[in-house]
């Protein structure tokens, strides 16, 4: 092709310093940019039919250096620009092997590098040693092709003689360019689908409901574990086809479902749902809710795929159909009602409480109903309230009917934005009960007031009763603490006999004693008499024998020996008489009101000293006191108590017998046990123990109230009073009685 290299036979100047040649005609010029076309075309060419891009740029950059005379050229690509610079590339250099930093085209490739990474748009260069072109394609910057070793340099014209060629080049790249987004988007989309499917694999495999697709030009489906399972079978049981899946359907169902496919292949509907009877291996019946979607249409609009989910409601169906059947059971109306008081929607299973025929309750206003005003203001309150604020509310109402006044209870709840759910009930029967009530409650209040009036009126004098009762009680109990006394009087009086006999009798004696010391005593006085008149006087020798002889005439020496004996068993008598005496006093005394802290054991050696008369003669008294806690009580009264079954144990012994005295603590009980070795009691004589005026003594000799009074003492101080007895074994009577606290105690 013709060279635009300068002619080595002109008369221009070569690289030495000769002036270049004159221009081209234009003849020439355009033989060569035709030729250059063609070459570009052939090329473009070869490219299509599958060559590689990377050879294509090369040979275009090889026709245009031949054209230009160029001895080295090259083509950097330009990367897309970031913020501080541009990142570039060689893609082709010419010739091959210039590669070393000595060759002549790596200065060109250095500065085209630098053309392309620079961010400014620079122009096209144009010197006497090279050239450097800028490919730019819709105002977008692909790279830049360098020339160099044109012998005569370059001049601007050669920038349009080039511009096909860079045409192309830029074409080449954004082809280029536009090739590996596009394989790199269908790499990344290859990888996204092969992690769809895995992922939808998973899902599919993880999911709790059934999963199926279904082709509808082969009738095969797919189906995931689940699917399956929910009916008892493993994978590859069943046939994937949906004549398997209708084989499964209960035979209503299976109808239903083939009349909604064909229904779905014949309108462009995007989903719909149903519920279905399928058979389980075990032979039993699964109810299934089936959503199904279309997923692809063909030209036509027909149905190709179907994509499903089946899951198991056999619980939930179970449960309904319980609920349902309580509902149908229920005596209630179910409505549905907006906000302006139209009903929508109703549930009923008994009309005979319905005041309009139930074919006109939808579309029904509740102001049409015949309910008072005020009754009807309310009702619109509270269903406001229940839309607005979501609360249960409450409203009843009457409604005149042809059998009469009904009364109503609604129940109103929130179920959508702009309605409730109303659950009427007829409550007449329970009003009719609760006036009832009312009137019987009011009956019996009446009755009530008077009872209570009544009930003050026999509290009183039941109270009036009871301190009479207790009054006469109280004297019973001294009365009978008096016959005691009147019985032991005798012995009592002997007991204060014996210690008075040997007082007075001791007395006697120290007045003899008296005497005899009387003139002994009379000399005595003498003799101070003449000391006092006559201190240094000697005393009289008479007067001391006189006083000798009155010292043995009345045997001095014993009674001074003698007296302190008297003396000494005259205080022990006086004692015994004034403990008699005290014992006596605190036996026959009537109690105060508060109860006392008590040692037991000091209150049963204080009666045993007062009866003591009545038991030594017959019995011998033996003692085991051990140690107790006090106890808080009446002292004269269980003094009184110990007095009654001591001289019963004495009267029991017929000869000469025991009584036994044990006490002893139990827990926090004080025990006290007395018995006796006499006659003992039959069971009859027992279980008449305790019975006021019950006696088994001759009459007059007893007042059968003793052991009755000592029963009811034991029993007001929460003590217990037992008793083991049997003929011819003596008798054993048991007290129990609670022992103070410690806060008393301490008190």
């Amino acid at each position: 092709m013709p060279s635009l290299s300068p002619d080595p036979t002109s008369g221009s100047r070569d690289r030495s310093g000769l002036p270049p040649d004159p221009p081209q005609p234009p003849d020439d010029l355009l033989r060569a940019s035709h030729q250059l076309l063609r070459k570009i075309v052939e090329i473009q060419s070869t490219l299509i039919r599958g060559g590689n891009p990377r050879e294509a740029l090369q040979r275009l950059l090889a026709v245009v250096m031949e054209a230009t005379g160029s001895t080295s050229g090259c083509l950097v690509e330009t990367s897309p620009a970031t913020d501080r610079a541009r990142g570039s590339r060689c893609l082709v250099s010419l010739p091959a092997d210039a590669r070393g930093e000595e060759a002549p085209g790596q200065e060109l490739r250095t500065r085209v590098e630098t053309f392309c990474a620079s961010t400014e748009p620079l122009p096209a260069e144009s010197t006497g040693t090279r050239c450097v072109l800028p490919l730019d394609v819709e105002g977008l910057r692909l790279g830049a092709v360098g020339l160099a070793g044109r012998p005569g340099g370059y001049e601007a014209r050669l920038n349009d003689f080039l511009q096909p060629f860079l045409v192309a080049c830029g074409a080449l790249l954004l082809g280029e360019r536009h090739e590996q987004r596009r394989s790199e988007a269908e790499r990344v989309l290859r990888q996204q689908q092969q992690e769809s499917a895995e992922n939808l694999r998973l899902v599919m495999d993880n999911m709790e409901d059934g999963v199926w697709v279904l082709d509808l030009d082969t009738y095969e489906i797919f189906a995931n574990h689940r699917w399956l399972g929910m009916l008892g079978y493993a994978r590859g049981e069943l046939e994937p086809t949906l004549q398997t899946w209708l084989s499964l359907c209960h035979p209503d169902d299976a109808a239903r479902y083939t009349e909604a496919l064909e229904k779905r292949q014949r309108q462009d509907l995007n989903a719909m749902e149903w519920e279905q009877r399928l058979r389980h291996r075990d032979g039993g019946w699964r109810w299934v809710m089936t959503r199904v979607t279309v997923v692809a249409r063909d030209a036509q609009s027909r149905t190709l795929r179907l994509v499903g989910t089946n899951v198991d409601i056999t619980v939930r169906k179970h449960g309904e159909e319980r609920l349902r059947a309580l509902v149908d059971m229920l005596p209630d109306l179910v409505f549905r009602i907006g906000a302006d008081g139209t009903y929508r929607d109703h549930y009923i299973t008994h009309q005979t409480d319905l005041a309009v025929p139930v074919d006109r309750i939808i579309g029904l206003n509740m102001r049409q109903l015949p309910l008072a005003p005020v009754y009807l203001d309310k009702l619109f309150l509270q269903l406001g309230r229940a839309i607005r604020e979501g609360t249960a509310e409450v409203v009843e109402y009457p409604m005149e009917r042809p059998q009469g006044r009904m009364y109503y209870e609604m129940r109103l709840m929130r179920s959508g934005p702009d309605e409730v759910l109303a659950i009427v009930r007829n409550i007449t029967e329970r009003k009719q009960t609760e006036e009832r009530l009312r009137q019987q409650e009011e009956e019996l209040r009446r009755h009530r007031d008077s009872l209570e009036e009544m009930v003050r009126n026999r509290s009183e004098k039941l109270l009036r009763a009871t301190l009479e009762l207790e009054e006469q009680q109280a004297q019973l109990i001294q009365t009978e603490k008096m016959a005691s006394l009147g019985q032991m009087a005798a012995g009592v009086a002997h007991e204060i006999n014996n210690p008075v006999s040997y007082v007075m009798s001791n007395l006697g004696t120290l007045d003899q004693y008296v005497s005899a010391l009387r003139p002994l005593l009379a000399a005595q006085r003498e003799l101070l008499s003449a000391h006092e008149a006559a201190p240094a006087a000697p005393v009289a020798p008479e007067l001391i024998e006189h006083m000798r002889e009155l010292w043995e005439q009345g045997d001095v020496d014993y009674l001074l020996d003698d007296m302190p004996e008297l003396v000494e068993e005259s205080l022990a008598g006086t004692r015994r008489i004034k403990e008699i005496v005290q014992s006596l006093r605190s036996f026959a005394r009537e109690d105060s009101g508060e109860p006392q802290l008590v040692d037991v054991n000091e209150e049963l050696a204080s009666t045993l000293k007062i009866v003591w008369n009545e038991l030594k003669y017959k019995c011998e008294v033996k003692r085991d006191f051990g140690p107790l806690p006090p106890v808080s009580c009446h002292p004269t009264q269980i003094s009184q108590v110990f007095t009654n079954l001591l001289v019963n144990a004495a009267q029991a012994i017929e000869t000469r017998g025991e009584i036994r005295i044990r006490t002893r603590q139990e827990g926090g009980e004080v025990v006290v046990e007395i018995a006796d070795t006499g006659k003992g009691m039959s069971a009859e004589t027992l279980s008449k123990l305790f019975t006021p005026f019950f006696t088994t003594k001759p009459r007059g000799q007893g007042t059968g109230l003793g052991l009755s009074v000592s029963y009811g003492i034991i029993t007001r101080h929460q003590g217990r009073i037992d008793v083991q007895s049997e003929p011819g074994k003596g008798s054993t009577f048991i007290i129990r009685l609670p022992a103070a606290r410690t806060e008393e105690a301490r008190g």
